[in-house]
């Protein structure tokens, strides 16, 4: 009886852990690659908020990309609106080629005009 307990006990821990596994495979499933569009230079923020400053990276011009996992409301910059992405990675595609793994916001507008948000490309956050 007790080996019977203990494979299914190994049964429903190697589920538990399939379980889990998958969970974290669809939230990075949800990411999406959003070249910047826009032709104004392109900071990275720590919050959506730009009054709480930048994250310190080098900051990205068009052509380059980000990659999001969803989006959120903050500041209203110019009247282009609220929307900012939870930025996960970006890519410096036109002056380095590198890629920076730094989490911060960049402002939906001026990434790509708000699309990403509009197409629904990402969830809200």
């Amino acid at each position: 009886m007790r080996s019977i307990l203990r494979r299914r006990g190994a049964v429903v821990a190697a589920l538990s852990a399939g379980a889990l596994a998958l969970a974290s495979g669809s939230a990075s499933a949800a990411s999406a690659l959003i070249p910047v569009s826009a032709t104004s230079s392109l900071s990275v923020y720590s919050t959506t908020h730009t009054r709480d400053g930048k994250v310190g990276i080098p900051n990205l011009s068009f052509g380059d990309a980000i990659v999001a996992d969803c989006w959120d409301r903050g500041d209203n910059i110019s009247n282009h609106g609220n929307v900012w992405y939870h930025t996960i990675s970006e890519r410096y595609i036109t002056s380095t080629g590198r890629e920076l793994f730094v989490t911060g916001w960049t402002y939906g507008a001026y990434v790509d005009g708000n699309d990403a948000f509009h197409s629904g490309d990402i969830p809200e956050c």
